[in-house]
């Protein structure tokens, strides 16, 4: 499969470098895994490596037969001059090109393969860390030019035309928050100005972390710094300048800066899918709480993992050229 263009921050992601923090490693890996979980079960290939596109799209040429799917809250997006669907398994033949113009809805998407990714795992995972330079395809973004083969498969055609219709989270911009480390040494205004005023993301945001601005500045009662320690997924660290950084999946495993609060998994997962310049309102919520969301976002996937095994959903189009008259035939064309 060859890079024609890479779009505008494509990488080669699977859930990430876990155990390895200790050594300095970070986790990296998708920063939404409902996204990427349904991507890969559409495909048939759960937990395989994925491409994570970032708002702009790569367009890629493939070089032998495949079965893909983007999952995204929407896109534009191409095979051949043909528009298809996000969160569908599409047949590809050799010498087609993909191409993935843009995401219209959400921030990032999951193209997953059927055949996977012909990629040597680092340290247990194919996860790229752009900033150490490890994982992945040569442990950075995609370049036009890039070449990224397969491994042999048979390919399975039952998976053809698999589909699922994902919602949008109607609270995508309220982001759960728990007490962080160091929460007693802020200033009582400055924990309720948190959740009380309206943050901005900034456009000097990344997979490394969201810096994000609000009209008043968070006071410390001392320093802002601390001893270095581990940082946790989440972790929002208030630096000098009073502004939070909220650190995601290629954070430092270690940090110097006070911590006021850690973002919920479910938070982190409604995060991956904003911007810059998009607006944000924090909320509390107890360890508890955190808890008995995160066992309901857990169920929410394993039911919508079963639906997509049992094929509940089924699209007809973009199946094999060969098939498609009995595709017409079934719908009664």
């Amino acid at each position: 499969m060859k890079v024609i263009k890479p779009g505008l921050f494509t990488t080669v992601q699977d859930l990430g470098r876990y155990k390895h923090e200790k050594d300095g490693f970070s986790v990296a890996g998708v920063m939404n895994q409902y996204f990427y979980k349904l991507a890969t079960a559409l495909v048939d290939n759960e937990n395989s490596a994925v491409l994570e596109v970032t708002l702009n799209g790569p367009t890629l040429k493939f070089s032998e037969s495949n079965i893909i799917t983007f999952v995204a809250y929407d896109a534009e997006i191409y095979l051949d001059d043909l528009t298809v669907p996000v969160n569908t398994a599409i047949f590809v033949d050799k010498g087609q090109v993909l191409n993935i113009k843009q995401i219209t809805k959400g921030t990032r998407g999951y193209l997953a393969f059927h055949k996977l990714l012909n990629i040597d795992p680092i340290l247990g995972s194919l996860s790229t860390h752009t900033r150490s330079g490890i994982g992945g395809y040569k442990g950075r973004t995609l370049k036009s030019g890039d070449t990224l083969s397969f491994k042999d498969k048979n390919l399975n055609q039952d998976v053809i035309g698999n589909k699922f219709n994902v919602e949008e989270d109607e609270e995508k911009y309220i982001i759960p928050i728990i007490k962080g480390l160091q929460f007693d040494q802020f200033t009582d205004a400055s924990k309720r100005l948190l959740t009380e005023q309206v943050y901005k993301i900034s456009d000097m945001s990344d997979r490394m972390g969201y810096r994000i601005i609000g009209e008043s500045n968070l006071e410390h009662l001392d320093s802002a710094d601390i001893i270095s320690e581990p940082i946790a997924p989440g972790s929002v660290q208030i630096p000098s300048n009073g502004q939070p950084i909220i650190l995601l999946n290629d954070r430092q495993t270690i940090g110097g800066y006070t911590k006021i609060a850690t973002v919920s998994f479910v938070g982190r997962e409604r995060l991956s899918q904003l911007k810059a310049n998009d607006e944000i309102t924090f909320k509390w919520i107890s360890v508890e709480e955190a808890n008995e969301s995160y066992k309901e976002y857990s169920n929410k996937v394993r039911r919508d993992l079963d639906l997509i095994k049992i094929k509940k959903f089924k699209s007809l189009d973009f199946i094999r050229p060969k098939s498609k008259k009995l595709g017409q035939l079934i719908k009664g064309k």
